[in-house]
């Protein structure tokens, strides 16, 4: 019985001192932190011409009432919006962007005095066949007659995969081009990537967007240049340091 208990107690005395020697074991991590390296910025763009164009137009009308110049709008609006789709546009792509009835004012006397209203129907068209913009233009805008108000065009790139892709091997090689001139400043060797951001999505913006003429010139079209299209990639990237 004894024997049993002194063997009991060495056991726990060895245990005691096992985790006696765990507790005041001490760790160092050498990792590197989550800032260490390198860190740069990278841009990357290709001009690319566009292969889509929108045209936003709409129609306006004023009369005493609201009754009147909601159905003098609207006969404007249905025959601008017919020539858009007699020139191809779907109906899938003519959307309406602005619908607003306005009451008018007389200020010129002491208490203002109500004079009428103006109804405002706006309509955006995407237009996948971008020679054919001047046409577009033309007829709505004849369409519509003198209610008519035209409120610009632009250009854009929907199939704009391989445009990112370039621009952002760009972007890539610009990043590291800075990663290496930062390095030998520093009198360091670059390491690889380590983290690789995208900072911000790709974007699309219209380089040119021109629209010139006389509306009222007869047989001649109204001259639209689409010009070319910035697709730009902006990335964030740290490099190791060996």
């Amino acid at each position: 019985m004894k024997l049993s208990r002194t063997l009991a107690l060495v056991a726990l005395s060895a245990a005691a001192i096992a985790l006696g020697g765990c507790g005041s074991k001490t760790t160092v991590n050498n990792q590197p932190t989550e800032t260490s390296g390198i860190t740069v910025s990278g841009h990357g763009e290709v001009d690319v011409p566009p292969d889509i164009g929108f045209v936003t137009v709409g129609v306006q009308s004023t009369a005493a009432s609201v009754a009147a110049a909601r159905d003098a709008a609207a006969e404007a609006a249905d025959a601008l919006v017919s020539s858009l789709k007699k020139n191809g546009i779907a109906e899938k792509d003519i959307q309406t962007t602005g619908l607003y009835i306005q009451p008018n004012y007389d200020y010129a006397r002491s208490t203002p005095q109500l004079t009428g209203y103006t109804v405002t129907n706006t309509v955006t068209a995407k237009v996948r066949k971008i020679d054919t913009m001047s046409k577009v233009v033309d007829d709505a805008v004849g369409a519509g007659g003198d209610s008519v108000r035209l409120q610009g065009v632009s250009f854009g790139v929907e199939d704009s995969d391989k445009a990112k892709q370039d621009a952002r091997e760009k972007a890539m090689a610009d990043a590291k081009s800075k990663a290496e001139a930062l390095a030998k400043l520093g009198g360091v060797t670059l390491g690889k990537p380590v983290t690789i951001a995208e900072t911000q999505g790709s974007s699309t913006l219209p380089s040119a967007d021109k629209v010139g003429g006389d509306f009222g010139a007869g047989n001649v079209s109204t001259p639209i240049q689409s010009g070319t299209n910035k697709v730009s990639v902006d990335i964030a990237v740290r490099w190791a340091i060996e």
